[in-house]
């Protein structure tokens, strides 16, 4: 009778903490306990747990695909501890240690296996499938009758595994398929077994035989075939080596299950990554080296543990700057009070047991209400005695609100990609700007991952994301976060977060992130009550500065500050940073904040052997921000370029001014395009116009380099802080929007898009907020107009009404201009294309303005090819309609030497637009052409 072995053992769904230790060390052995080729690290670890084993007696157990006699091999090859039990042959055949240096096979698990069989011919099939195209049995000595193994083409995998299942399934057999990499010679693997059968129900029967619940064991796996026993409940280890895929399998069943405390992504590699493991979960010990619990002392020159921090399966670490309170009680939510042991500098810290991912704590100070004093340290702690329950300062998850108990949270995550296909270069950045809550109807992490192949197919190459630190309330633009190291509750968890940018690194794209530290939020900042984190000398129109230049604390909040931006590269896997308004970061100090910043992401980034974008907005042109650090500057990439911008609009709007300084119509777009800038500042000086600017020999205005300038048609601020929230088709005309991004575009600059401008989505992007003081709703009302006095605000919705943000939801694609979106593809396929070939560059780039037609137009020139772009910017008005003003010839000089039709059109956007192509450029025009000849440099 044929039976089928019971379902794959998976325990209850398990929550809260596992009670029960470790006792027992399983590990597959390719690729896992074995050392790889050249692994010094793996061949020390190996010596470290013979030792430990031996020491402290815990049960070793090989659960492998290899056969037997291979086991035996490998251990006198790679002088392996001998375990007491082997699990071989991809967990069909089990041999227990005879205690005289031998092993015996154990009967009544084969028997079992017999069952599941019953009465087929083994041997007939085993043949058969061997026939099968791609297939050939592997060697005898690795067959048995409960395991029929095969080589496959590793590439021909998944087809050769689902040929075996067409033929199981036509001569209704009763086995399974295993199907692996050899990690070794990159073969393919299948293995044929009794239906059932694997390596975790071998563990699970072993298990059952010893009475041993699954979080007594801790098994360590790499591939495919580990993949069962690495979710069944086991506490579970999967080495740095193992493919990301399955890493990432295994931690979402874990996840799915609710086992906080059972999986360790080790970073180690093979022996190395078990070791790591066996020391996570405490069946082994850590070295003293590693023991934090001996911290009596805080020191500045490196990273400091902000916040909490699990450093082992059940145990976190806590380090909280507090100066201002002389004891701090930690908090564990519900019930738990632990005093934390105070130190230098104001520094308070304690080690925690029986936490895990999730874990909800907040920090109490110890003071007698009736007197002011603190208590004595000795007294016995009870809640009435303690004040305030405030969140962590360093707080990577708040789950309620800014108010409530912060959260720990594992920061281990399986990213299954960096963005290597993504841009390397200045010249290869086409930054997509995208507020998270707006980008869908949902308004998460997840949902935004379902519209990132929409970027992809445009062309973008990174997204710079608004902040997502934590703020007050339900939705806000995200310049107003207290909880710095915290992603915002609304959008989604810290994983589904990590989830995003993997899904995008995935894609080829970059994510960078934009972060605040010139002011904290005015709602959910605690932080005066712990210390001086903010300013006395310093202040802002949006909230406390941060404390960067006091002589006595200053060098720790910029600590704070520092590390809380690497936290972000780090902990998420970012790309880079866009840190806001870098000149209102207010610092005295003889080094500012933001050169320091420059210089200790350098490091970390030289460090961690990945490459990480910073710009600056600094609202000027600021030469210091992106000069080399070691040229005296602040090492910066890139920065925001308001200029061009402004200038645009000014030309194409010369009654209306979105921004506090004053734009001229025209003049002011010839001088952006000539000489890269109009208005120019530091962090620290002066902030205007050029008052002697600089010429060239011949007298022109010297260009800089604009390779590392961010410039766009529309961004946050520029639509936000209009009264009505309107983009700039609504302002002017798609027409005008078209011909304004062709110089952006193709200028030799990084362009930047606002989300949704692409397809001219026909929502409005507003300011909103959802503050629940209402002193401080009232307050941002008042201070926007006070803000921008020169815009009429009858007409806006009220940045406190929840149709603010609603209304800003950019829509689909359909609901706005497929025409748009094409011509937008097709000014980012020009840029790619010259860019690659290298004639779009700043060497080959120059400008000619006639301000009377407003006619601007940008020239490359290199050997033989030359790209000419040519715009027509004007201000629609009733006196003279778009389409009766008279065309402009704009076309460039015919080459000396070349045909007067020499020129190739690339685009032109009136056409674009279906309207008919004319000789010359109309108002808001934009017209791309080419030359190329073999025999005559241009």
């Amino acid at each position: 009778m044929n039976s089928t072995i019971a379902s794959n053992p998976t325990p209850s769904r398990i929550v809260s903490i596992t009670a029960l230790p470790p006792k027992v060390l399983a590990t597959d052995l390719d690729g896992t306990f074995l050392p790889l080729e050249g692994d010094d690290a793996a061949v020390a670890s190996m010596e470290q747990i013979r030792e430990q084993l031996n020491a402290i007696d815990v049960p070793l157990v090989f659960v492998t695909g290899r056969h037997f006699d291979s086991v035996r091999d490998a251990i006198g090859e790679f002088d392996l501890p001998k375990p007491q039990w082997i699990l071989c042959d991809v967990g069909v055949s089990i041999y227990k240690a005879d205690g005289e240096g031998g092993y015996v096979r154990e009967s009544a698990y084969e028997q079992i296996l017999d069952e599941v069989l019953g009465e087929i011919d083994i041997e007939k099939h085993r043949q058969a499938i061997g026939e099968l195209e791609d297939f050939t049995l592997q060697e005898s000595f690795k067959q048995g009758r409960h395991k029929w193994s095969y080589y496959v083409p590793a590439d021909e995998l998944e087809a050769c595994h689902e040929a075996v299942e067409a033929y199981l399934k036509l001569h209704e057999l009763p086995c399974s398929i295993v199907s692996s990499i050899d990690p070794f010679n990159n073969d393919g693997l299948v293995d044929v077994l009794p239906h059932g059968a694997s390596k975790a129900f071998a563990l699970h029967w072993w298990c059952e035989q010893h009475d041993l619940q699954p979080e007594q064991i801790v098994f360590c796996g790499d591939s495919g075939n580990d993949t069962a026993a690495l979710i069944a409940g086991y506490r579970s280890v999967v080495v740095g080596n193992a493919d990301r895929k399955i890493a990432r399998k295994v931690a979402d069943a874990h996840h799915t299950a609710g086992w906080a405390d059972r999986l360790r992504l080790a970073k180690g590699t093979s022996t190395s990554g078990v070791l790591e493991g066996a020391r996570w979960f405490g069946l082994l010990e850590s070295p003293a080296e590693l023991d934090t619990t001996q911290t009596d002392s805080i020191g500045l020159e490196e990273s400091i543990p902000w916040g909490a921090r699990l450093i082992a399966s059940n145990r976190a670490e806590f380090t909280l700057w507090a100066p201002k309170q002389k004891q701090v009680v930690l908090e564990i939510l519900p019930d738990r009070l632990i005093r934390m042991q105070r130190q230098d500098r104001g520094f308070h810290h304690c080690i925690v047991d029986g936490v895990v991912d999730g874990t909800r704590y907040q920090y109490r100070f110890v003071r007698d209400e009736a007197t002011g004093s603190f208590v004595d340290v000795d007294a016995e702690l009870n809640v009435d005695m303690l004040l305030h329950a405030l969140p962590d300062p360093a707080s990577r998850y708040q789950p309620e609100s800014v108010h409530g108990p912060s959260a720990i949270v594992d920061t281990q995550f399986s990213f299954q990609s960096t963005a290597t296909t993504a841009a390397k270069e200045l010249d290869d950045l086409i930054i997509y700007e995208m507020h998270m809550g707006t980008f869908t109807e949902q308004g998460t992490y997840l949902s935004a991952i379902e519209r990132l192949d929409e970027l992809v197919d445009l062309g973008i190459t990174a997204i710079e994301l608004m902040p997502i630190a934590a703020c007050a309330g339900r939705w806000n633009w995200g310049y107003d976060g207290t909880h710095w190291y915290a992603p915002m509750t609304a959008f989604g968890t810290p994983d589904e977060f990590r989830q995003f940018i993997d899904a995008a690194h995935t894609r080829g794209l970059l994510v960078m992130v934009d972060v605040v530290y010139n002011h904290f939020g005015p709602e959910g900042n605690y932080w005066s009550e712990f210390g001086p984190y903010t300013s006395r000398k310093h202040t802002t129109v949006w909230g406390a500065a941060p404390n960067f230049d006091d002589p006595k604390r200053g060098d720790i909040v910029r600590r704070f500050v520092i590390d809380n931006a690497i936290m972000w590269l780090n902990e998420y896997n970012l790309d880079g940073l866009r840190v806001d308004a870098i000149h209102c970061m207010k610092d005295d100090s003889a080094e500012h904040i933001t050169t320091q910043m420059g210089e200790e992401i350098r490091k970390w980034s030289d460090e961690a052997g990945r490459r990480v974008w910073l710009i600056a907005e600094t609202n000027v042109y600021d030469a210091a921000m992106v000069k080399p650090l070691s040229e005296g500057g602040t090492g910066f990439d890139a920065q925001w370029s308001d200029d061009f911008v402004h200038s645009m609009f000014a030309t194409v709007r010369p009654d209306e001014q979105l921004t506090q300084r004053i734009y001229s119509p025209g003049s002011d777009l010839e001088q952006t395009l000539r000489r890269g800038f109009v208005f120019a500042g530091d962090v620290r000086g002066d902030r205007g116009r050029e008052s002697e600017p600089t010429l060239d020999t011949d007298g022109m205005l010297r260009r800089i380099d604009t390779r590392s300038s961010i410039i766009c048609i529309q961004n946050h601020d520029f639509i936000g802080n209009h009264p009505t929230g309107m983009r700039l088709h609504q302002l002017t005309s798609p027409e005008t929007q078209a011909a304004a991004v062709t110089l952006a575009m193709l200028l030799p600059s990084i362009p930047m898009l606002f989300m949704g401008e692409e397809f001219a989505s026909p929502n409005p992007f507003q300011f909103f907020v959802d503050f629940g003081d209402p002193r401080l709703q009232r307050a941002v009302v008042r201070g926007r107009k006070r803000e921008y006095p020169q815009h009429d605000w009858s007409n806006g919705v009220l940045p406190t009404d929840e149709e603010a943000m609603r209304s800003s939801v950019i829509g689909s694609v359909e609901s706005g201009s497929e025409t748009m979106r094409n011509w937008y593809k097709t000014l980012i396929s020009i840029r790619k294309q010259f860019v690659n070939t290298g004639l779009l560059s700043p060497d080959n780039f120059s400008v000619d303005v006639n301000c009377e037609a407003n006619l601007y137009s940008l020239s490359y020139r290199s050997g033989r090819e030359a790209l000419q772009v040519m715009v027509r910017l004007s201000p629609l008005s009733e006196s003279e309609p778009q389409d009766e003003a008279p065309p402009v010839d704009p076309l460039p000089a015919t080459p000396e030497g070349a045909s007067s039709d020499a020129w190739r059109l690339l685009a032109d956007s009136m056409e674009a637009f279906g309207e008919p192509l004319t000789d010359g450029l109309l108002p808001n025009h934009a017209r791309i052409c080419y030359f190329e000849n073999d025999e005559a440099d241009v």
